[in-house]
């Protein structure tokens, strides 16, 4: 099973760089906060993402996150759409959402605590929408007829270990995610002479999708400020997917980002930081 995932993953991030995108789940950057102690308060922002975590207890955290994609600028007229095939920063056909919650279980560990363990279980909603084309603006044509549209809820376990200092943070997470796509709406002339693609689309409703979505996190500055990375991958794991994974008819697949980066900035406030620097003293 290993083998056959590490491909999907490295088929993942071909087929993102070499398609155009018709993406009505893009998803969200992991939240993978590692918590160390009690009341402490982690938080990060990107242009995409605005992610929150609080210690309740020494072992206790939880975590809020919303996420807001912007795209459409495609539909510019002084834009050729030369930038729909690099798209695993922002997706730039898509529009919507989503808003989560979550609760788990953090430890540090190790001589010095540098390391850590967290495992989160949460539920989230939301929606997205984009185009199957790019209309001429000047033959009257209703954008709306290219539309796709849709909503969806999902639950998700994301277990994380990393390495935690004051200066770098680096963090491996899994997150396992079960989406239950609904309300899916088309426009009339979206799957114009595409009816696979039609097809493929209203499949998309017809049952709960399980995504495994790993995710490499690094924070790089000092104590309270850091500014973060993140890629992430986003597999689906329904057999039908696996089975068509590669194939001429790329299926439902086609519809769902699969690989993600994102920067931006973390915040952390913690009492940790100044135990430290009083041991040193």
């Amino acid at each position: 099973m290993k083998p056959r995932l590490y491909a999907v993953l490295l088929c993942s991030a071909a087929f993102a760089m070499s398609s155009c995108n018709k993406h009505i789940y893009v998803p969200n950057q992991v939240n993978a906060p590692l918590l160390k102690e009690r009341y402490e308060f982690k938080g990060s922002v990107t242009p995409t993402n605005l992610q929150t975590a609080f210690a309740v207890t020494d072992n206790i955290g939880i975590m809020a996150n919303g996420q807001y994609l912007y795209g459409f600028n495609y539909l510019d007229p002084a834009n050729d759409n030369s930038n729909d095939n690099n798209d695993i920063l922002v997706s730039n056909r898509t529009r919507g959402g989503l808003v989560e919650g979550a609760v788990g279980y953090f430890k540090p560990f190790g001589s010095r605590k540098k390391m850590v363990f967290d495992v989160y279980a949460g539920y989230g909603s939301g929606g997205f929408k984009t185009f199957t084309h790019r209309p001429d603006a000047n033959d009257g044509t209703n954008i709306n007829d290219y539309m796709l549209k849709n909503h969806f809820s999902k639950v998700f376990v994301q277990p994380s270990i990393g390495f935690v200092n004051p200066v770098v943070e680096t963090i491996f997470t899994s997150r396992f995610s079960m989406v239950n796509f609904y309300n899916s709406q088309f426009g009339t002339k979206a799957f114009e002479n595409d009816e696979n693609g039609k097809t493929d689309f209203l499949r998309i409703n017809n049952k709960p999708i399980a995504f495994y979505e790993p995710a490499f996190t690094v924070r790089v500055g000092y104590k309270y400020v850091k500014f973060q990375s993140q890629l992430q991958f986003s597999v689906p794991l329904n057999d039908e997917s696996f089975n068509n994974y590669g194939a001429n008819n790329y299926n439902v697949n086609r519809y769902f980002q699969q690989v993600t980066f994102t920067m931006g900035v973390a915040v952390n406030i913690a009492h940790w930081y100044d135990d430290m620097k009083r041991k040193r003293d």
